[in-house]
């Protein structure tokens, strides 16, 4: 990988702020998220050209989508919270990305769990996990929350590549929102 290749923080920053804009602007999220992803955006843009940089949006301000109708489910409401983390790497091949959770929870109007999926890279402890390096599954342990509760289902793990906050939320659109998507698709691209 490039050098080049990796946005400086401030460039993420900046496209993440054109995110936020572009999702309350179309009333795809509520302000308590934009304000959520305009603090990352912002603490981003304060690290300028570094490199190196991450960040987080924890599942109590996870970004929530407007709620939309289910065949099956009735009214549902995706939400996302994720970490990143990213080293500008050395010669040596390796991801530049540190840290990696991407987390995507489909919700009753309750707040009752419909599905939960995740991406993540692959846990290290000298070596890597078996199976794909940056992948997705379904289930996983929900930070703080009740291990008898959760979806227990870890395998399979699907080879993905590696989605930040902006590639989520086109995933997220193009597969819950279609219609508002056929519009403005091609914003993302400029973001």
């Amino acid at each position: 990988m490039n050098l080049d290749d990796i946005p400086s923080a401030r460039l993420m920053g900046t496209k993440l702020g054109s995110l936020s804009r572009l999702l309350f602007e179309e009333k795809l999220i509520q302000s308590r998220s934009k304000d959520f992803i305009d603090d990352v955006s912002k603490k981003l843009k304060a690290l300028k050209q570094e490199k190196s940089w991450e960040y987080t949006i924890e599942e109590s301000n996870a970004i929530k989508f407007v709620p939309i109708k289910d065949k099956k489910l009735g009214q549902i409401a995706p939400r996302i919270y994720i970490q990143v983390a990213v080293k500008a790497p050395g010669n040596n091949g390796i991801s530049p990305f540190t840290r990696l959770n991407s987390t995507l929870e489909v919700l009753s109007l309750k707040d009752e769990l419909q599905s939960r999926w995740h991406i993540d890279l692959a846990n290290r402890n000298g070596t890597f996990q078996a199976g794909p390096l940056f992948h997705l599954q379904g289930g996983g342990h929900k930070p703080k929350g009740d291990r008898q509760t959760e979806l227990k289902v870890s395998l399979p793990r699907w080879d993905i590549p590696p989605m930040e906050l902006i590639l989520t939320c086109e995933r997220v659109l193009a597969n819950f929102y279609p219609n508002q998507w056929k519009e403005i698709r091609y914003s993302f691209s400029e973001k």
